[in-house]
């Protein structure tokens, strides 16, 4: 059972070198300290499981045991449960010392989770409030830095199995009031009284009750389409009212990971140490929800992309910042899902900053003293490979039945095409060049298709590389262009200067990191045989 957290210990320890700079061994050493607490947590657990197995009370020994195991199973596949455990079964010896062991340990845990957040650690600060909630589901101060709050629905109050609920603010003033909502599998938030008449096959539409096969007819026409309404998303489609629900639960759950995965790119560094300081510390909220449109069909979707897109280019959907708005359309020939995350991408990072924008422009004016207010232009002069790099690799981002996620599966058309360039066709431009391109730079130069596939290999590459040992200067990097400081005014950011690695040695260790994609990809082919 131990076997994956000696394998992190062993990457955690690997990651100093004499090449790595001071920044890459703080990162090892906290990540090596994360290891070992649940090292330790998990002997422990383990040496009372044995006692009570010893001692015949086999019952005991087994949930022990369990607790123990769930350790060791990877966190990308972790959820936090939904509901509090009610404390209402009969005391036991065996279950006060788990309860005591978990309680300690997830304290432990939160403590150090601080601590590296005030390294300049965030990603990995966030993995550690998964790992705190793994150990103790009902951490108050870690289910507040995730935005939770506790939630006791008053029609539940009755039922002695119910102690009560992690919510977020969005989704606790839905279900509360004189009218409360409930978010429906099918047909997503709606009035609890209207539940039956949904269910039974009714439809509310403007105000009168009608059939679902009226709604339907009625809906066909877009300026008739259902709006789905979430806590971030208002999706707009004329598919049916079950697919856009659909698209907006997954928009909610990208978006959700997005701000848990990457935090430091949507609040600032002060920001992020409130929230792990404080309670009751909420996640913002935009002002006014996403716009997305699923169009029933790809002809109604060209129709609204005329004067967005050349007449001769050929899309399964776009983001278009102009009107903030994202355009799908139903579509089973590709990997439309892929496609949603990729605009989404786009949308969320842009939305989320474009006000910072809007003030460095004037900032920039003054400095330079221009007479004129041009606009922020993201990425005009270099790394714009990040954000179509970016955006590809989320194409591979996935939702399990279980509610669990998952991003950058190795065998991933994308990567494997980013493997297949560099170690087949031997195309690889030098990070020093390629980082250095600018929008038009990439989006015209002739290579365009190859740059796309080494882009999304990069984003791979920094997401993932060690266990993450780049990934906070990636999404340092990614702040630096969607919200520019004075600094990034004055000079092009850089990784290698956000990291301290040299060019060249990244160009290596992302040479190394394809051919390790590639074996494991070959490794799993054999394996599936």
């Amino acid at each position: 059972m131990f076997r994956l957290l000696h394998i992190l210990v062993f990457t955690s320890l690997s990651l100093v070198s004499s090449a790595a700079d001071e920044e890459n061994r703080r990162h090892a050493v906290f990540q090596k300290k994360r290891v070992d607490l649940l090292l330790n947590l998990q002997h422990e657990i383990s040496t009372v499981a044995k006692r009570y197995r010893d001692g015949g009370e086999t019952t005991a020994a087994d949930i022990l045991t369990a607790a123990s195991e769930s350790l060791s199973t990877p966190l990308s596949g972790f959820v936090p449960p939904r509901f509090i455990a009610p404390d209402n079964t009969p005391a036991q010896r065996w279950s006060a010392e788990l309860k005591r062991l978990q309680t300690d340990g997830a304290q432990q845990m939160y403590v150090l989770a601080r601590q590296t957040l005030r390294a300049k650690f965030p990603s990995l600060a966030y993995s550690m409030i998964n790992d705190v909630l793994r150990i103790d589901s009902d951490h108050r101060l870690a289910r507040s830095v995730m935005g939770h709050q506790m939630f006791r629905d008053p029609l539940l109050r009755d039922d002695r199995k119910y102690a009560g609920e992690w919510v977020t603010a969005f989704e606790a003033r839905k279900r509360s009031g004189r009218a409360p909502e409930i978010l429906h599998a099918r047909f997503g938030w709606i009035p609890r009284a209207q539940v039956e008449r949904y269910e039974g096959g009714e439809r509310l539409y403007r105000g009168r009750w009608v059939s679902a096969e009226k709604e339907q007819e009625l809906r066909r026409d877009f300026s008739n389409a259902w709006e789905i309404q979430s806590e971030h998303f208002l999706v707009k489609t004329n598919t049916s009212l079950e697919e856009g629900v659909e698209i907006s639960q997954k928009l909610e759950t990208f978006h959700r990971w997005l701000r848990t995965h990457m935090a430091g790119f949507f609040d600032t560094p002060a920001e992020l140490q409130r929230r792990f300081e404080q309670t009751g510390v909420r996640f913002r909220r935009t002002a006014d929800p996403m716009e997305v449109h699923y169009y029933a069909t790809k002809e109604e979707y060209q129709k609204r992309m005329v004067g967005k897109i050349p007449p001769n280019q050929d899309t399964n959907g776009l983001y278009w910042d102009a009107d903030k708005t994202c355009y799908f359309f139903r579509n089973d020939k590709v990997n439309a899902k892929g496609t949603v995350f990729h605009e989404a991408t786009h949308q969320i990072l842009d939305l989320a900053t474009k006000s910072q924008r809007v003030s460095a422009a004037r900032r920039r004016q003054q400095l330079l003293r221009e007479r004129t207010l041009r606009p922020w232009r993201i990425c005009e002069k270099s790394n714009f490979w990040i954000i179509e790099g970016l955006a590809c690799y989320f194409e591979s981002f996935e939702i399990a039945e279980d509610g669990s996620c998952s991003v950058g599966r190795p065998d991933h058309i994308r990567f494997v095409g980013a493997q297949h360039r560099l170690l087949v066709n031997s195309f690889f431009v030098p990070f020093r060049n390629f980082m250095a391109l600018g929008h038009e730079q990439f989006m015209t130069h002739p290579n365009r298709r190859q740059f796309y596939t080494q882009a999304s290999g990069v984003a791979h590459f920094l997401m993932s590389y060690q266990e993450g040992l780049y990934r906070d200067d990636l999404v340092q990097l990614l702040s630096a262009v969607y919200r520019p400081t004075v600094e990034e005014i004055r000079r092009e950011p850089s990784i290698a200067r956000i990291s301290g690695v040299d060019f060249a040695v990244l160009d290596q260790q992302y040479r190394d990191h394809m051919q390790d994609l590639q074996d494991q990809v070959s490794e799993q082919t054999l394996n599936d045989q």
